[in-house]
């Protein structure tokens, strides 16, 4: 990020809020200065965004929270790759002692009744099947399917992150059935995927995973994002250049999250080039708002809308609000990232409802951003990291999450004169 200033730690009584100093950064040419306290971006030359900046202090509104709840299930917390970068440690995340491998079909039921009576004037009720690998475990996602299909509520859609070696006749109906978003794992081409997505086996699965993408497009239309980790040796521009040439409605290229000692960590010189990467990434989403397109690749398409209404993260997610997790047990999780930590532990799904969700509040409340974020530009766009991340990849996270909120300033700054141009980002 070829930043003008850097972020200094601004003064404040404990009474008072931490008011972090503008950021100031070029792109495209220009000089941006972005204001963390008002949400605002300025294309001023630098003495004159700070002066302003500094003149018109203002506190933006926080952003509104979201008609939607998502609860992430760990249908299986077992898998049948063993890829050398997984951080849930092939489903087992945080458990140090043995696990119940997968959810019970009683408490696949259970949650789609809890979730139909604990929200309801929620307008949406997502679902995500996560894992380990989701597909091992059917009966649990067939009886979600069919229990909410049963009290007819329009509210609940689903979700599923999978790996596409589970290629059954019985898998693809369960999907069908239940309409499924699917975020499909696939790094690259064969030699790229196969040297690190093998069965426990060592078998290669490129093949497999192409196979189970056919099948989903030749059926019934469902959305499908292809996911790529970037990781040593493979770019992010490598990633997205792939990802383009498959049959899917979106991409997801990210680095991947490991502490920096790993083998499979981008280098010094490869995180440059990731940063890089990302910028050409941003003045892609600008090429395609300019035709009026949405692009394939909508990671920065929160935060510019985010800009457009000059709002403020108060959380990095809604962990414990309206995000939760889910336990292969059946323990509740302000995420299920976090499956395995008894500190995190909000109950159970066979508890009365809102002893959870009251306790998703106080944690939420509990694990707000950290004292080092407080003074930071990106924390209004961010709302302070992901604490999943943050544990296995320290400060590392935190440079790749402000470089995604730069470059989704430089989108907004490239339509400041005409930002309703954006509202494409959002499918208007």
């Amino acid at each position: 990020m070829n930043s003008c200033a850097q972020t200094a730690e601004a003064v404040a009584s404990p009474e008072r809020l931490i008011h972090p100093a503008p950021h100031i950064f070029k792109h495209r040419g220009n000089i941006f200065a972005f204001d963390p306290d008002a949400v605002r971006l300025m294309a001023l030359d630098e003495k004159e965004a700070r002066n302003e900046i500094l003149s018109t202090r203002c506190t933006a509104k926080a952003l509104p929270l979201p008609d939607r709840v998502e609860i992430m299930v760990n249908a299986a917390q077992e898998c049948n790759l063993s890829c050398r970068y997984c951080f849930v440690d092939r489903g087992r995340f945080g458990y140090r002692e043995d696990r119940v491998r997968n959810l019970s079909a009683h408490h696949a039921r259970r949650l789609v009744e809890v979730l139909h009576r604990a929200f309801p004037l929620t307008g949406e009720i997502c679902i995500h099947f996560y894992g380990g690998e989701p597909l091992l475990n059917l009966p649990a996602i067939q009886a979600a399917v069919d229990a909410a299909a049963s009290i007819r509520d329009p509210r609940f859609v689903f979700a599923i992150t999978t790996n596409g070696t589970v290629c059954s006749s019985e898998a693809i109906s369960v999907l069908r059935k239940g309409r499924f978003n699917v975020i499909l794992s696939i790094d690259g081409p064969a030699h790229i995927h196969d040297a690190v997505r093998g069965t426990t086996s060592g078998a290669p699965t490129h093949g497999r995973v192409l196979e189970f993408l056919r099948i989903l497009r030749t059926g019934p239309r469902m959305f499908v994002r292809g996911s790529s980790v970037v990781r040593k040796g493979w770019s992010l521009r490598e990633a997205r250049a792939y990802l383009g040439t498959l049959p899917v409605d979106a991409i997801k290229a990210q680095a991947v999250r490991l502490p920096q000692d790993h083998d499979l960590a981008l280098s010094e010189k490869e995180r440059k080039q990731y940063f890089e990467d990302l910028k050409q990434t941003a003045d892609e989403v600008i090429e395609s708002v300019e035709r009026g397109k949405n692009p394939g690749d909508d990671r920065f398409n929160h935060r510019v809308l985010q800009l457009i209404c000059g709002t403020r993260r108060t959380a990095f997610c809604g962990a414990g609000r309206w995000i939760f997790g889910l336990a292969a047990d059946g323990t509740v999780l302000p995420c299920a990232l976090l499956a395995g930590n008894k500190e995190a532990s909000l109950g159970n799904i066979d508890e009365p409802d809102w002893k959870w969700v009251k306790r998703g509040r106080i944690w939420a409340e509990e694990h707000g951003p950290r004292s080092e974020c407080r003074s930071c530009w990106a924390l209004p766009l961010c709302g302070g990291g992901c604490p999943a991340m943050l544990s296995v990849c320290g400060e590392d996270e935190c440079d790749m999450v402000r470089a995604n909120c730069e470059m989704a300033l430089a989108i907004y700054g490239s339509f400041l004169n005409r930002p309703s141009d954006l509202l494409v980002l959002a499918g208007i």
